[in-house]
């Protein structure tokens, strides 16, 4: 084994190659309500985690037709709330999941964290979670995240798209295990999800173009493969998403929406916890 990489740097390599060639097998396209998906499949036995996956694929599916609005020829509006930043996002992500979870949803819901090491009943500080909700008899603690990500790159340009997606399932969502399995809804347990919505652009210097448009679509499942290895790489075990998806939108909008960059659609990293029972 060579010194300068070390065991452990094998060992995460050979993990990370795993993880990309993994995430390739369970990549399929699809066709969804008119969409143009790359959508995994679920992985998972476990009854919450289905659940989790059922409920990401459809909160994907119906933001993304939600997204197909914002074309609008009547008003002359070509605009994606996923152009922007994560606030913005909330636009098309709150009425979705109004929508699935039959109006039980409420945004920046209270929590006490408790990081590693700490008493349980011993609280470090008071903070929020983006979301929580019920779907299909189980509670959801959900943290959201936004990045944007360069789609031609061989890898991750942003270091901070791989911050912001460590920071969340790694702290972010573990720091509440403790208190919210003293929420008190009679639900099957609470299910933590982490979602980072990640939108891909490429610079242009001229008018997009039908060409980069095909870039984008042809290579749909190396980038998300490439975006789960890169997120994956230091802590495999613990980062490695359990669902991936990717969207292209109709060539004509892409076109229409001329900003300087070129962005062909809206792509999801996802990671499920099992549920947590009730005390």
């Amino acid at each position: 084994v060579s010194r300068k990489f070390g065991l452990r740097g094998w060992k995460n390599w050979i993990q990370n190659t795993l993880v990309m060639e993994a995430t390739e097998q369970l990549l399929r396209h699809t066709n969804i309500r008119g969409l143009d998906l790359i959508v995994s499949s679920c992985k998972d036995e476990d009854e919450s985690l289905h659940v989790a996956y059922d409920f990401t694929k459809k909160l994907f599916v119906g933001i993304c037709k939600r997204c197909e609005s914002y074309d609008n020829g009547k008003y002359n509006v070509v605009d994606f709330p996923f152009a922007y930043r994560e606030r913005q996002l909330d636009s098309v992500v709150l009425p979705q999941m109004a929508l699935m979870t039959k109006g039980l949803v409420i945004t920046e819901y209270p929590v006490d964290r408790r990081s590693k090491g700490k008493r349980v009943g011993d609280y470090d500080s008071s903070g929020r979670i983006d979301y929580w909700c019920i779907y299909k008899d189980y509670s959801f603690a959900i943290e959201m995240k936004h990045s944007y990500d360069a789609f031609m790159t061989p890898s991750t340009k942003d270091a901070r798209l791989i911050q912001r997606w460590q920071e969340m399932n790694v702290n972010q969502l573990s720091d509440i295990r403790e208190n919210i399995r003293e929420w008190g809804e009679s639900t099957n347990g609470v299910i933590r999800l982490g979602l980072h919505f990640v939108t891909p652009y490429k610079e242009i210097r001229e008018s997009p173009s039908g060409d980069d448009y095909d870039e984008f679509k042809v290579n749909q499942k190396r980038i998300l493969s490439r975006l789960c290895k890169d997120v994956s790489r230091k802590m495999p075990s613990k980062t490695t998403p359990d669902f991936a998806a990717s969207w292209v939108m109709n060539k004509r909008m892409v076109i229409d929406f001329d900003c300087g960059e070129i962005i062909p659609g809206l792509m999801l990293l996802a990671k499920f916890f099992p549920a947590l029972k009730h005390e």
